[in-house]
């Protein structure tokens, strides 16, 4: 019996290793297909190629090129939805793989070239989907829909696709087949947070970005039931299901272009296959000389290198909703940091001047609690949170004196760019740091702890849960920045003259660069103006103002 047993285990590892080969050389002719539907058809990418990378479970031992000469196992900058491994084919279900695709030069490629052409032809516009037969009811209807562009291009993505001869089907076959179901071969939607399931969803506690992924899934089912609506015949076209991998394909693929005059999106084959990377190395656009979408190269890009696009400059939390990744070092070339942290803010129902903030805290139209995204910068963010810190921790004094400034002055509760008083601003930071530590006490681990995790690589690259990691340890270190911002200001404001010179000197040379202005400019300002014992109880603005 024992016997028996390995001999038919044997023969099913065997069997699977055939159904591996075959999905492969499948999925190999799918992309062949591919590339020559679009050479037929005028695309011109002859100084690239298709390669492709295991994915986060380990998968094949090395990356290879779907079309030539294998190479070493790479890690690209940033594998998102556009790398994913687009599995196809009725027996794609057998392939253990979790490959990941990147776009490599075959040769070396100049700056100012254009590497990637695609004809008009070839792409798939928010028009296109107008023009079907759904789309006119949706443009009929005049739904509100959380993204329209995207909808249009999801409608004629679903109804097309249906047509085994479309123009489209090379591009459709190379796309994935489903979402999660057969979880991990269909690697790319399953990175996307609103299909992780709970376990992974945990390691995100304590962030608003699960807010974010429970308002997506939401925004996704009024959709398609907004759509079925006023088109009920679009439920045999599409599952609910099958509409959210639409939103994904489209929202993590799609181009804004300008195409005669009209600002439009579109789907763009082969060009949407390259993966992320910040600093930009090439450009795109539409080139309507050339009736084409182009890529062209911002400087050289040697042979066998991989050819990157840039998704912007964005916090990992955008990177992750809408891509399926976040960057371990998300970084800009100047050291920059746009990973950002949501705040909210609101007046205390217990303020005695409750009735008298209220009419200035609501003059912006906002609503009671104002949600406001700060990053590790003096940006416009940061001057307006501490602008409405100002005024929640206000006094009798401090409110009217801000009355008394005008309304063109102070226009809103966003619009203090200057501390009021010592008293007030003290209050203000403390406030502060009372909202940043009651956020840090909602994780369920620490910063610390975050780095640990990753630094011992117990989760895979690119794996949902060391995503999730990255994304909240981003947070974090928001929040620890703001404390420290906090801390280290109240801890010398009453010092004296000769002590503040020197704290302020240590801070200059030891803290963040945005820490140190605000110590030297923001409270060395109330030390001057203090020392002037002006008769005014409203500090001047030019005097205050720092950027």
């Amino acid at each position: 019996m024992v016997i028996g047993g390995e001999e038919k285990k044997e023969a099913s590892e065997s069997d699977n290793t055939q159904g591996i080969k075959l999905a492969t050389e499948r999925r190999k002719n799918n992309y062949d297909v591919f590339e020559d539907w679009l050479r037929e058809n005028g695309a011109e990418f002859s100084s690239l190629e298709l390669k492709e990378y295991p994915g986060p479970e380990g998968g094949s031992a090395a990356s290879t090129t779907i079309c030539g000469s294998s190479i070493s196992t790479q890690s690209t900058a940033a594998l998102g939805a556009n790398a994913s491994c687009d599995v196809s084919g009725d027996n794609a279900g057998s392939l253990k793989e979790n490959e990941m695709r990147g776009v490599h030069t075959k040769i070396t490629v100049p700056p100012g070239t254009v590497c990637m052409a695609v004809p008009r032809q070839c792409l798939i516009t928010v028009e296109m989907g107008k023009a079907t037969d759904i789309g006119h009811k949706i443009v009929e209807a005049d739904l509100e829909l959380d993204a329209p562009k995207h909808i249009f291009l999801m409608v004629y993505l679903l109804v097309d696709r249906q047509n085994t001869h479309s123009f489209f089907r090379p591009y459709y076959e190379i796309l994935p087949k489903t979402l999660r179901n057969l979880q991990p071969i269909f690697y790319i939607y399953y990175k996307m947070p609103i299909f992780w399931n709970e376990e992974e969803l945990s390691y995100l506690k304590g962030s608003y970005l699960l807010s974010q992924i429970k308002e997506r899934v939401e925004a996704i089912q009024e959709d398609y039931d907004s759509i079925c609506e006023v088109a009920p015949e679009f439920r045999d076209i599409a599952t609910l299901a099958d509409f959210k991998w639409a939103r994904m394909c489209v929202c993590s693929r799609n181009f804004g272009l300008l195409i005669d005059g009209i600002r439009t999106s579109a789907l763009v084959p082969h060009a949407d296959m390259l993966n992320h990377h910040r600093p930009r190395e090439t450009k795109w656009t539409f080139d309507s000389g050339r009736d084409a979408f182009t890529i062209t190269t911002l400087q050289t890009i040697e042979a066998g290198a991989e050819v990157f696009d840039s998704y912007g400059q964005k916090c990992n939390h955008r990177f992750l909703l809408n891509y399926g990744f976040a960057i371990e070092n998300n970084r800009e070339i100047d050291g920059f940091c746009p990973n950002e942290v949501p705040l909210e803010f609101s007046l205390l129902p217990t303020d005695p001047l409750f009735a008298l903030k209220s009419t200035f805290w609501s003059r912006d139209g906002s609503p009671d609690i104002k949600r406001v995204r700060v990053c590790v910068s003096n940006n416009e963010n940061t001057k307006s949170m501490l602008s409405m810190l100002r005024v929640i921790v206000a006094n009798e004094d401090e409110m009217s004196s801000v009355s008394c400034s005008g309304l063109y002055m102070f226009r809103t509760a966003k619009d203090i760019r200057f501390p009021l008083s010592l008293r007030n601003e003290r209050a203000a930071l403390e406030h502060l740091l009372q909202i940043v530590r009651c956020a840090m006490s909602e994780y369920t681990t620490s910063l610390k702890e975050d780095i640990r995790t990753l630094e011992s690589n117990q989760f895979p690259m690119f794996s949902n849960e060391r995503n999730a990691i990255v994304q909240v340890k981003g947070e974090k270190e928001v929040l620890q920045h703001y404390e420290n911002f906090a801390v280290t200001a109240i801890n010398i404001m009453d010092l004296n003259d000769n002590d503040f010179v020197a704290a302020t000197a240590e801070i200059q040379s030891s803290e963040h660069h945005t820490t140190a202005c605000y110590c030297v400019d923001v409270i060395g300002s109330i030390h001057r103006e203090d020392r002037k014992k002006s008769k005014s109880n409203v500090i001047p603005v030019n005097s205050f103002m720092y950027t």
